[in-house]
């Protein structure tokens, strides 16, 4: 499957293919990463080097783990933090060395990688929508939500800009009279009639506003 293949079927989602696409890229590699983790001495010793991750994506890494792997993964980090803590008993700074320690956007792996990709995607996703085939695909789909639709928009022409933007407005559109059918068929009940896009909405709305509820950015 080439790669406008693959766009044209991401973007047939009730959400953000960028979302989806930052979201699943994060789980495969959460995925490798745990099971390397609990395994390999090079990769306890390589996290434990870098401090592990900042909280979002330790958090995430946990939820893929079970307790033996966490427990055999995270040991060395363990070791690591007690040296540093004992280091910083005979430190006058030591308040703001303990700072240093949590890791952050700038200094996390997982962050700055699903930065790239994300980046990465964007652009290509920004080449598709500037061709006919492209676009006719994208007028089709739900579009982005509202950051990736920014990312988008910084990456393409004046004429795809326009066309993005209009086409972004539809859904708002489409998604509000479907809300408001939702409402009016749950207060009459008739609960029966209600369609998938009427139960969805508000989630879709959600999702389009601010972005997938796993595609966090910290």
């Amino acid at each position: 499957m080439n790669s406008q293949t693959n766009l044209a079927a991401d973007l047939r989602t009730r959400g953000c293919a960028v979302c989806n696409y930052v979201i699943n890229t994060a789980r495969d590699f959460f995925a490798q990463w745990q099971y390397a983790l609990s395994s390999t001495k090079e990769a306890q010793e390589s996290f434990a080097a870098e401090l592990g991750f900042c909280p979002l994506h330790s958090w995430q890494l946990h939820s893929m783990s079970s307790p033996w792997g966490e427990s055999a993964g995270l040991a060395i980090l363990a070791e690591e933090i007690s040296n540093l803590l004992v280091k910083a008993a005979n430190d006058d700074a030591s308040a703001s060395t303990l700072r240093t320690i949590p890791r952050t956007r700038k200094d996390c792996r997982v962050c700055r990688m699903l930065t790239e990709e994300e980046s990465d995607y964007i652009g290509r996703l920004g080449s598709f929508v500037s061709d006919k085939l492209g676009r006719r695909n994208y007028e089709r789909s739900q579009g982005v939500c509202m950051y990736h639709l920014a990312c988008l928009l910084s990456v393409v022409s004046h004429a795809t800009r326009e066309f993005l933007l209009a086409t972004a407005s539809r859904p708002f559109q489409e998604m509000a009279q479907q809300m408001r059918q939702y409402v009016a068929k749950r207060d009459a009940l008739r609960r029966d009639l209600i369609s998938r896009d009427e139960e969805d909405a508000h989630l879709r709305v959600l999702t389009h506003l601010v972005g997938a509820k796993d595609c966090n950015r910290p």
